[in-house]
């Protein structure tokens, strides 16, 4: 799975004022080419009101083609906040600026988005021939920090440092990432968080939104870091073919860190969970099996279980399962591998739900596609819940038909937000808790749309729809492209 991390970078250009005959205002050409990987690669053009006046989303499969979008712009000020989802660049995507002016006379800009750890860009385009342009730009600013933005303006307060933990077994620190909300309550939950293979806890905080979460519903969560193996890549330990050398205890590490945090930030031992994409996934499984006693439910987006640990699973505190996995996944095949020499062996998902439905004495009570509210991404989601009327445990699959090796909502699928149905879960696993049963019960009124930036949607772009009972709905409205 590829890294994502927030390293902005700055490009600035100014124009003159322009007035010509085809819009009697300056005339914007916005020519887009995708390149490798497509629907990673997205941008947003912006007044400074902060209101969008014009997007583009690139789609799947549609690599290496050319779109263009024209604007008629009055007098004043606009930036482009290029964005790129997995935070390696563009993949050889770009775009062309045209401005032209009354006489026909046209100025050409290029910008892309590059290098290996570049999610966000801005491009500012001067039209205000009575003014300077001055746009403000948040984030962190403590130089310091992961998430340090060399070019905010002002301190959105997110900023975000490694801390350290010494676990059994292991000679150095261990890194991880630590948030509790300012709302958080006493004996609140604790969420782990982790990274897929060569990721890091930066770049998962990044792109699963689990700190908005946190501070939405009150729980604190940690994305621990895995060491580096002998490729030079991070990983957690789970049982790959090609680690059989690989002596390091990550399941020691989070029970430890989880009887840290929870001893020193008075949170609940028995609402304490584990969630991860691909390689975080496969861990959030193995804790199932050997550290039930810590972790009440696991999330997996993408894992599965390797070698002989479904054959070994030791749990024994009825531990809930969710498992979000797209069909098309190649890197982790749905229907499993009994004969991959890389990896190792694993099965597919249906004997993984199997098991722990037996495990956890469970029966089907609720099948149903969740609404396919993006056509674009070519893939729907469907769900199977089995529960148990004795145990409170839950073991619930989410099959994302056509789906790749993502973390739906912030990429590939985009008719769930995967983080938020973790969280849901999660809270549904907590004993006597009946608060999403009731939201689900009802009506949802929709409060306002917005942008990803946060800001009021207008135009077309990826939009995120407020609803009044705490939820959120991620879509991609789309211009007419040619």
């Amino acid at each position: 799975m590829k890294n994502k991390a927030i390293i902005p970078f700055f490009l600035a250009v100014l124009f003159s004022s322009y007035c010509f005959s085809q819009c009697s205002m300056n005339e914007l050409t916005i020519t887009t080419t995708t390149g490798e990987w497509a629907e990673e690669m997205s941008w947003i053009l912006v007044d400074n009101n902060n209101t969008t006046i014009g997007a583009f989303q690139g789609l799947e499969n549609y690599n290496y083609t050319e779109y263009s979008n024209e604007y008629c712009l009055a007098e004043g000020c606009y930036i482009i906040e290029a964005l790129d989802s997995w935070g390696d660049g563009w993949n050889d995507g770009e775009i062309q600026i045209n401005v032209q002016d009354e006489f026909g006379n046209s100025s050409n800009y290029t910008f892309s988005l590059t290098g290996n750890d570049t999610s966000i860009g801005y491009f500012e385009i001067d039209l205000s021939s009575s003014q300077n342009c001055e746009f403000i730009i948040e984030g962190c600013m403590n130089s310091s920090a992961e998430n340090y933005n060399e070019f905010a303006t002002v301190d959105d307060g997110s900023c975000i440092s490694l801390e350290q933990f010494y676990a059994t077994g292991y000679a150095g620190p261990r890194d991880y990432i630590f948030y509790k909300p300012i709302n958080s309550v006493q004996q609140a939950p604790l969420v782990f968080v982790a990274h897929g293979y060569s990721g890091s806890a930066i770049d998962i905080m990044n792109y699963s939104g689990f700190i908005d979460l946190a501070d939405e519903f009150g729980f604190s969560v940690c994305f621990p870091q895995g060491i580096k193996d002998s490729n030079n890549n991070a990983f957690w330990n789970v049982g790959y073919e090609f680690h059989v050398n690989e002596t390091v205890n990550d399941v020691l590490f989070f029970t430890e860190l989880a009887q840290y945090l929870q001893s020193t930030y008075d949170l609940a031992t028995d609402k304490t969970f584990c969630s991860g994409m691909s390689n975080g996934g496969d861990l959030s499984y193995l804790l199932a099996c050997q550290a039930s006693e810590t972790f009440s439910a696991i999330g997996s987006v993408a894992g599965t279980m390797f070698g002989d640990i479904i054959n070994n699973c030791s749990g024994t505190n009825d531990v809930s399962v969710l498992e979000i996995h797209g069909t098309n996944d190649n890197v982790t095949y749905y229907n499993g591998d009994l004969n991959d020499t890389f990896w190792g062996p694993y099965p597919g998902q249906d004997e993984i739900i199997s098991f722990w439905v037996e495990n956890n004495g469970c029966t089907l009570t609720e099948s149903f596609y969740f609404p396919n509210i993006n056509i674009s991404d070519g893939s729907e989601v469907f769900v199977d819940k089995y529960n148990s009327t004795i145990n409170n445990s839950k073991v619930w699959l989410y099959k994302v038909e056509e789906g790749g090796h993502d973390w739906p909502g912030s990429d590939g699928n985009m008719d769930i937000d995967a983080s938020l149905e973790i969280w849901k879960f999660f809270e549904q696993t907590i004993q006597n808790n009946t608060n999403v049963d009731e939201l689900s019960t009802r009506a949802k009124i929709l409060l306002k749309t917005i942008d990803v930036l946060g800001r009021e949607a207008i135009g077309s772009g990826i939009v995120i729809d407020l609803f009044d009972d705490g939820t959120t709905q991620k879509r991609v409205i789309l211009e007419t492209q040619e």
